[in-house]
């Protein structure tokens, strides 16, 4: 989500059309945290759309053997006809806005697993509204949709309609709202992940979870909690709660072993 108040070319903008460059073809998309909704105003569509495309253009697809290619193949001929299906199936409700087959594949022909990566997009707002299957459906591979929103609470609303995600980014420089859009969807993310310019070249990056941090959600994103780094620990470790009077605590404290 790139927040209201933000001009294209800016650098919030710019960062948010690089993390979804990059989170679509990282693994060719293959990720439960790659990026698939992509919400900006309704007067940053058509410039993030030019932008996000241009980067996408840059990438070379093909085999991975070749050190010129960027971005290799799904994982086997049945992924690649799924995905190619779930793109027909988001076209009916969107506009093409950078089309993966302009890609020219490297060292593969048209039998490999190769897609090129493909933005789609739906400029309307009130189109947003009914078009469900880019809310409903998640194609596993290089694919984004685009949304255009008219303010911050109809953006959060269509946030939702993810019904549970497990990870969002929130782009901005305005900290107030930033941290207003970040606990209003804290109860369906299971990571809020919230990009300023001053922290461009340390943020972890959208897909990537720290050992330390959930990974899982609400809803779609897993009912809860998954095992993930050093959390996952804790299921082999013996643990029990001590009730009693401060005092005795105070001796407990003092007695635990080091």
């Amino acid at each position: 989500l790139l927040l209201p108040g933000e001009a294209a070319g800016s650098e919030s903008f710019d960062l948010l059309v690089k993390e979804v460059a990059r989170e679509m073809t990282v693994k060719s998309g293959q990720k439960c945290t790659a990026i698939r909704r992509v919400f900006v105003p309704e007067a940053l569509y058509a410039s993030a759309s030019q932008a996000i495309s241009a980067r996408l253009a840059k990438t070379t697809v093909g085999n991975p053997r070749n050190e010129s290619v960027r971005m290799g193949a799904l994982v086997n001929r049945a992924q690649r006809d799924t995905v190619l299906q779930g793109l027909d199936y988001l076209r009916a409700q969107t506009e093409v806005l950078h089309d993966g087959q302009s890609h020219t594949l490297v060292d593969a022909d048209a039998a490999s697993c190769c897609v090129g990566p493909t933005l789609l997009g739906t400029r309307d707002a009130t189109g947003s509204d009914a078009s469900g299957r880019v809310h409903d459906t998640e194609v596993f591979g290089p694919v984004a949709t685009l949304i255009a929103y008219r303010d911050l609470g109809h953006a959060l609303h269509l946030i939702r309609r993810g019904q549970g995600s497990l990870v969002c980014s929130l782009y901005g420089s305005n900290a107030a709202a930033l941290a207003h859009a970040a606990v209003e969807l804290s109860d369906s993310h299971g990571r809020v992940h919230t990009i300023t310019p001053d922290v461009a070249a340390l943020h972890t990056g959208h897909g990537n979870v720290m050992p330390q941090s959930l990974h899982g959600g609400p809803g779609r994103a897993g009912g809860g909690e998954e095992l993930g780094g050093v959390r996952a620990l804790n299921f082999y470790h013996r643990r029990s709660a001590l009730q009693a009077s401060s005092a005795v605590l105070a001796q407990l404290n003092s007695a635990a072993p080091t």
